[in-house]
């Protein structure tokens, strides 16, 4: 789900209309939405869309709420579109071709939890899966355990344990997570303008991938209940990197001015992806308990493999209103069923069975609008997100707000406004097969995009 979902930011006028106008065109980030809009220019364009971008978490965890938030600048769009025209009136009317950059995923997000927990630990995750396989624990996970005297073990049973199995829970639990990175597309796109009824485009990309992710995990006897036990902490560090590439067809017709129906198909993306992992565990005893203070690392860990992302399709309508008002309307189908892991000795078998039975196909709509007053345009949009699981519910709602206003014939400057909230079920660990330890986010997002365009 991950590098399968894309929330572009585009250009202002794309994002306060919700990536509704793929009819619409005449806009540098038609090439995401529908390519074939690209044959309305009517000029050449350069665009540059820088946007600041800001994220406020509350995590929910053991009837404690911790609030966290971050700002960080965002390049929504970076390009040129090339308009030539045969000044004819049927046939190839004209001919456009666009190359730049698109932010199409933003990771950025920092959360932070705590709250005492009486019913489970991250060790027990670590011994439940330790004793599956006690001959080949995990160098990232168990070992790590094993190697810090957190999880010594019994030769008798033949068993790993902790010791809150024992004393009992109620431990202090803290969780830092931080998330940046971002998936970008560099694209080289071309459309034609078939006798004003016709517009026909295509678009080819290369998608740069940057994921990285740290979490500090720590546990703290704080009434000193559990013998010799002051404390733990965990900490892993995650990396994916990695490039794939894209292709998109769209189409448009235009049966009458005031009426645009097109059409896109976005191929599956087939990425190239490398995980890197790195983990460690510290604990710390309590004074006289002739324990001394342990700290174990992981090897660093690399991984190679592919994603086929799902196949897409949308249709969408645009109205325009005596060149006063626009009306746009956008269906988005997803098959998240269809995506697919492979890799170099190994099938992903078990893994794409899951990706076939936890997931499902989602049906998108979106709805953006646009009034003109003069050199002045007001713009909106409503864009809810389908859920992709099938056993989870995700809520997004969305109220973005844009204004353009144009100085003159040669430039112009728009800005928009993006709020967005979601919440999600955060997985800490598994305690039990089958029963994890879970936080509730709610994610409140914050864009404030500027688009600045030159016509040459």
């Amino acid at each position: 789900m991950r590098f399968s979902r894309y929330t572009p930011f585009g250009t202002a006028r794309f994002a306060a209309q919700g990536g509704a106008t793929g009819a619409l065109g005449g806009d540098f980030s038609s090439v995401l939405s529908n390519p074939a809009g690209l044959a309305f220019f009517r000029s050449s364009e350069f665009v540059l869309s820088p946007s600041l971008y800001g994220m406020n978490t509350e995590s929910e965890f053991m009837g404690n709420t911790t609030p966290e938030s971050q700002m960080k600048f965002n390049l929504g769009s970076l390009g040129m579109v090339q308009a030539f025209s045969s000044k004819r009136s049927e046939g190839i009317v004209s001919a456009s071709y666009a190359f730049g950059y698109q932010t199409l995923v933003n990771f950025n997000n920092h959360s932070t939890l705590r709250g005492t927990n009486n019913r489970s630990s991250l060790l027990d995750d670590f011994t439940w899966h330790a004793n599956l396989d006690p001959d080949n624990l995990s160098p990232f996970y168990e070992e790590l355990a094993f190697d810090s005297y957190l999880m010594p073990y019994d030769e008798e049973s033949g068993q790993y344990w902790h010791d809150m199995q024992i004393d009992g829970y109620g431990q202090e639990v803290s969780r830092t997570s931080d998330q940046y990175g971002y998936i970008g597309e560099f694209s080289l796109s071309g459309a034609l303008n078939v006798s004003n009824f016709l517009y026909v485009g295509a678009s080819v990309g290369m998608h740069s991938v940057r994921f990285y992710e740290d979490i500090q995990h720590r546990e703290t006897d704080a009434d000193n209940h559990v013998v010799d036990l002051e404390s733990f902490s965990f900490t892993e560090f995650n990396r994916t990197t990695g490039y794939g590439l894209a292709s998109r067809l769209g189409l448009i017709v235009r049966p009458m001015d005031m009426l645009r129906l097109g059409a896109t198909v976005q191929f599956p993306t087939v990425y190239r992806l490398t995980d890197s992992k790195y983990t460690s565990m510290n604990s710390y005893w309590d004074n006289g308990s002739g324990i001394a203070d342990r700290t174990a690392v992981s090897p660093d860990g690399l991984y190679d493999y592919q994603l086929r992302t799902p196949f897409q399709a949308s249709a969408q309508a645009s109205l325009i209103l005596f060149r006063m008002a626009t009306l746009s309307l956008a269906y988005e189908y997803v098959d998240y069923t269809t995506a697919r892991l492979d890799a170099s000795g190994y099938s992903f078998m078990d893994e794409n069975d899951q990706i076939r039975n936890a997931f499902q196909a989602t049906h998108n709509l979106k709805a953006g609008g646009e009034i003109r007053l003069n050199a002045l345009y007001l713009r909106g949009d409503a864009a809810p997100d389908e859920s992709v699981c099938r056993s989870v519910e995700q809520r997004k709602s969305m109220d973005p707000i844009g204004r353009s206003r144009h100085p003159g014939k040669h430039s112009y400057l728009d800005f928009s406004y993006s709020h967005g909230r979601k919440y999600e079920v955060y997985g800490l660990y598994s305690y039990e097969p089958g029963i994890n330890e879970v936080a509730h986010n709610t994610i409140t997002a914050h864009s404030i995009l500027c688009t600045l365009g030159f016509r040459f």
